[in-house]
């Protein structure tokens, strides 16, 4: 008996609720009986909600999956249902799949089910075939755009039909939150935590948590809740398949499963992993300890070994150019204890939430004048552009157009740390925030949650070994949260500079005895 490969593409969740993958395998396997050929389960491969209009044949992972198994094995019979499930582009099934395949097996035979003859990308009928699939879904996205713009543009508002987000159920076109909301919630204030996204699956898988595919949680299905602005209770549309791109954006659309402040700072501990290294890990003042001789960053070296089932640590902080090392425990019974206690001072001084929004307040002021400038700028772009289209200058008018883009994008920018800023000013002015840090109990807190305190609110430490180590705290909580320096730099722009307001506690450095 021959073996043959079957592939099975289902494009979208519609199809989730047909039989389409097993029609496709049924007239697979028949096929195949009647060719003399033998499909085993194993070798079905089956590409789910993948489309092959808006995906090219190279960027399905399972079509190039099955590209492998076929180099490996030397198998050079695969079945498809029809050249719709092959491809609906019109060439890049053969650009990706097919030529690579023939260079490597040169009697590869490629089967539909529709038709007793091998596919061949240069007979006209396949030609043909391939061109009317494409037509086809040109015309359904074109019709879904079309029809998805009305709804969006109606004036009585609903959720345009799609897949319900996990944690919602769907109610006349309306998401209500169902019996995983709180799973959601959940998992947005562990990542807020600065639990990783796999360690966070495996809380979940261990806990038999049932997730969205009721199989196990995987990091992916956590990114992919992680990244979903819907849990905030809005509603973002992106058309990017219609002549002229639109965007729709809805607040308060439907009810929110966290709060926005759960998924802003979550972002920002992302960007504190990107600057200092990553959370999970327990050199806990990583990218945080300068040498005060020669002004080093202190590497970390850890030598930790396990013989006979015991684990035996040697963890160290290294000044490499200085040629000493610390002990981390050591280092972290000075440092730790001080750190808390200046955190609680810092979150239940009197002038706390008065410093906090007059810094707020100013920072937002800074984007809007800056926004103004800016818009000015355009203003005098388009003038000189108009003057070069006048005097045939097409050189000056390209170089004026480009300037009225740049500008555009660094408003479009500012508009967004604008919204970040807003939303910070809300969360402290209900509290949430300072709540997070209203008990801090050193022998309660995780790795994650230690070093996510250090990251909020120590600067630098300066070390050396034969003087006590200097912590040096943040003068200004909220300028790790906004940093200034990434304002600045956005496409030329020079952020004002802002005055820092006083440390509401009076504590910005302390030599640990």
């Amino acid at each position: 008996m021959t073996f043959a490969f079957g592939y099975i593409r289902r494009s979208s969740y519609k199809q989730q609720e047909n039989n389409s993958v097993e029609i496709q395998k049924a007239h697979i396997l028949e096929y195949a009986r009647r060719k003399g050929l033998s499909v085993p389960e194993d070798f079905i491969i089956i590409e789910d909600v993948t489309s092959a209009y808006n995906k090219r044949a190279n960027q399905r992972k399972e079509l190039m999956r099955l590209k492998e198994l076929m180099m490996e094995t030397k198998i050079p019979t695969v079945i498809f249902y029809e050249e719709s499930r092959m491809d609906r582009t019109a060439y890049t099934f053969v650009l990706d799949f097919y030529r690579p395949l023939k260079e490597v097996i040169p009697d590869i035979l490629l089967y539909t089910t529709n038709s007793e003859n091998p596919f061949n990308p240069d007979n006209e009928q396949n030609k043909i075939a391939l061109l009317l699939y494409r037509q086809e879904s040109e015309i359904k996205s074109n019709r879904a755009v079309g029809n998805l713009i009305a709804h969006l543009e109606a004036e009585e508002k609903t959720r345009p039909g799609s897949k319900v987000p996990f944690g919602y159920k769907q109610v006349n076109k309306m998401l209500i939150p169902n019996e995983d909301a709180e799973i959601v919630t959940f998992i947005y204030y562990l990542h807020s935590w600065g639990v990783s996204m796999g360690k966070i699956a495996t809380i979940l898988n261990e806990a038999e948590v049932p997730s969205p595919s009721n199989k196990e949680w995987r990091s992916s299905s956590i990114e992919n809740i992680l990244k979903n602005p819907v849990y905030t209770g809005t509603l973002i549309w992106d058309i990017q398949k219609s002549k002229n791109e639109r965007k729709y954006e809805f607040l308060d659309f439907h009810e929110p499963l966290i709060d926005s402040f759960l998924k802003q700072i979550s972002d920002i501990n992302n960007q504190l992993q990107k600057s200092f290294g990553r959370l999970e890990t327990p050199f806990l003042f990583l990218n945080k300890l300068t040498c005060a001789d020669c002004g080093d960053k202190l590497d970390n070296q850890n030598g930790s070994t396990k013989r006979n089932g015991i684990s035996y640590l040697y963890q160290y902080y290294v000044c490499r150019n200085c040629d000493y090392k610390l002990a981390i425990d050591e280092l972290h019974e000075k440092l730790l204890p001080q750190t808390f206690k200046h955190v609680q001072s810092f979150i239940t001084a009197p002038t706390i939430k008065t410093t906090s929004e007059e810094y707020l307040t100013k920072f937002q002021q800074a984007i809007k004048k800056n926004i103004a400038k800016l818009k000015n700028s355009i203003d005098k772009a388009q003038s000189k552009g108009c003057i070069a289209k006048e005097q045939g200058d097409m050189e000056l008018e390209e170089i004026a157009v480009s300037l009225e883009q740049r500008y555009q994008a660094t408003i479009d920018d500012l508009v967004s740390y604008s919204k970040t800023v807003d939303e910070l000013k809300g969360t402290q002015d209900s509290d949430v925030f300072f709540h997070r840090f209203n008990q801090i109990l050193d022998d309660s807190l995780a790795i994650t949650e230690k070093r996510l305190i250090i990251l909020y609110f120590v600067n630098e430490v300066l070390i050396t070994p034969e003087k006590p180590p200097k912590l040096i705290f943040c003068e200004n909580f909220f300028e790790q949260l906004l940093p200034m320096d990434k304002l600045q730099k956005l496409r030329g722009t020079q952020m004002d500079k802002l005055p820092k307001p006083i440390s509401p506690t009076g504590i910005q450095n302390t030599d640990i005895s």
